[in-house]
């Protein structure tokens, strides 16, 4: 599966711009500010449904224009061609189209190919808060099983109606929505569980042809303590009561990122505790490399890989590690950068296209 062809039209500084990608890598130079990030940002809209670099649509909308507009072409060798269309203008009204036809529900246009974010924060995924750990977990659980993604929404609707009736003081609802949302709590736990113990297989082997010597492990945290979270829920209702919030439960939950200990008489540690900014780096790209790797052994289905200023915060040692991991596995790769010799060196004819970024234009570098 790989994205080959990709439009956007006033998508920030980008009037209008049509990019036919290879299989391989796909660099974007240019200076900063020249709009290549916008051209990552539209992608991701287009196969994700949003932004990663804001919740506002408006700030994504060219000044001048109304709406936005994104289309895509996916190709597999099962399925062919799928077209993808998105417009959204600033009243934050959505058309989605899938082959012509409208799409209510995105989720239908993120499962056709997975994505895999490496921004410059990249490290937030070990140093930053639970919740960036939570979206990591749940990104890999819904493309395992795509009814993920339905079931962890009912959970969270009923989570909601849950703190409503907590801060109504409302029992009879409170204990009516505990029952529905911790038993959806369970499922929603149990899957992402699965998924991590099915990726924790692998994960050291990764981490290890990476960075040698950096010994980590991940530990799933349900986001609560006892067996059952319909009894954890209506032993603790008083004191939810008192809060106005659930405070049990996979929404708050976390994936626990620990440094192995060397012997039986050291205790495990916090990675963030530990780790520098460029091994939380590494370690973060493990993560996303071993997503991916997963993806492909399990379900025969390969990740387009975004990356914003490419190599950014690694040692030139890691950085050609992690894309030497990407070309050896046939990961298809956009990415931005201000300097596109290194990058490409690995890559040559039709596995490599460049493109110059500069005031929103982007055109094919000839690389005759």
């Amino acid at each position: 599966m790989i994205l080959e062809r990709f439009e956007a039209e006033n998508v920030r500084n980008i009037a209008a711009a049509r990019v036919d990608l290879c299989a391989g890598l796909n660099v974007l130079s240019g200076s900063n500010g020249a709009g290549k990030t916008a051209l990552l940002e539209a992608v991701h809209l287009m196969i994700r449904g949003r932004s990663f670099r804001t919740r506002s649509i408006e700030s994504m909308i060219r000044h001048g224009s109304e709406a936005l507009t994104v289309r895509a072409s996916i190709r597999s060798l099962s399925r062919g061609e799928t077209k993808v269309g998105l417009v959204k203008d600033r009243k934050k009204n959505a058309q989605l189209h899938r082959n012509g036809v409208a799409v209510t529900n995105a989720s239908e246009v993120a499962a056709l190919l997975p994505v895999q974010v490496l921004l410059p924060d990249l490290a937030d995924l070990v140093f930053g808060s639970p919740a960036t750990r939570r979206q990591w977990l749940d990104w890999g659980a819904f493309h395992v099983k795509h009814e993920y993604l339905g079931m962890l929404r009912d959970y969270l609707r009923a989570i909601r109606q849950r703190n409503t009736a907590l801060k109504a003081g409302d029992r009879e609802a409170v204990e009516l929505w505990g029952e529905q949302a911790g038993e959806l709590g369970e499922r929603v736990a149990d899957a992402r569980q699965q998924y991590a113990d099915r990726i924790n297989k692998h994960f050291t082997d990764t981490l290890s042809t990476l960075s040698p010597g950096l010994n980590v492990s991940l530990r799933h945290e349900p986001g609560w303590r006892g067996e059952s979270l319909v009894n954890e829920m209506r032993l603790h209702a008083p004191r939810d009561v008192k809060l106005g919030s659930t405070q049990a439960g996979p929404h708050r939950g976390d994936v626990r990122i620990e440094i192995v200990p060397t012997s039986k008489h050291t205790m495990s540690q916090p990675a963030a505790q530990v780790l520098s900014r460029g091994q939380g780096k590494v370690v973060a790209s493990a993560m996303q490399l071993v997503q991916a790797q997963h993806l492909s052994s399990t379900m025969e289905t390969s990740s387009l890989f975004l990356i914003d200023d490419a190599g950014a915060e690694l040692d030139g040692e890691h950085r050609d590690r992690f894309f030497g991991m990407l070309r050896d596995h046939d990961y298809q790769i956009l990415a931005t950068t201000t300097d596109s010799d290194w990058l490409s060196a690995g890559y040559h004819g039709v596995n490599r296209a460049l493109f110059h970024v500069e005031h929103g234009h982007i055109e094919p570098v000839d690389q005759n």
